[in-house]
């Protein structure tokens, strides 16, 4: 599709244990490059600890592969700890329990490293009640990095447009909101600095 720009996380899936997360960090060390250009956990948090799979993410690593997982989507802000001391990630899927932790939020705002908020999808999981008490904008207003994602569009009926529409709504974001938050997007973005160059392009016209 013109105009889109593709790249690849191989994501291994947590409940699947540990054994099959280094099968798949091999596939993924097989096959970085230009496309496959990081590697990632999802699935339920309460499998296992995050340091069971610390093998597969450094399989990744030493493939030069980027790294994020899933984590204080339900596994509350510990988990958000465990992932950052045991995996190394530089980009956390979810991670809004954060917020029950204000060494974390400051750590997250300290490191700069990234959340990859979903509102949309947490809200209709009932991580919270509503978009009104979600925290993203306390941690963002914290200095934590966030990024706005749909994690499933078809499945929670959304698209990027609904879910800024529902967060100018509720907080009040404008235009200048919204771009910062398209910039921390690609600033975070698993790719190489000439495809950002051309992004960033796009992003100011």
């Amino acid at each position: 599709v013109e105009g889109v720009t593709l790249k690849g996380i191989v994501t291994c899936i947590r409940h699947f244990g540990p054994d099959k997360a280094r099968e798949t960090a091999l596939c993924a060390a097989e096959t970085a490059g230009d496309w496959v250009v990081g590697f990632g956990m999802g699935g339920a948090e309460d499998m296992g600890k995050a340091g069971d799979f610390a093998y597969a993410f450094d399989m990744a690593r030493e493939a030069g592969l980027r790294l994020t997982s899933h984590a204080g989507e339900w596994g509350g802000a510990q988990s958000v700890w465990d992932t950052i001391n045991d995996l190394g990630v530089e980009r956390i899927g979810h991670g809004v329990q954060a917020i029950e932790d204000p060494k974390l939020v400051d750590h997250l705002a300290q490191t700069g490293i990234v959340l990859e908020v979903n509102p949309g999808s947490n809200v209709a999981l009932g991580v919270y009640p509503n978009l009104v008490q979600h925290p993203i904008a306390r941690l963002r207003d914290a200095g934590v990095k966030v990024t706005v994602s749909t994690d499933d569009p078809p499945f929670f009926h959304t698209d990027m447009t609904r879910e800024f529409e529902q967060l100018e709504r509720v907080f009040g974001w404008g235009a200048d909101d919204f771009r910062a938050l398209n910039s921390t997007a690609l600033d975070a973005a698993f790719c190489d600095a000439g495809t950002k160059e051309a992004l960033a392009k796009i992003l100011k016209n």
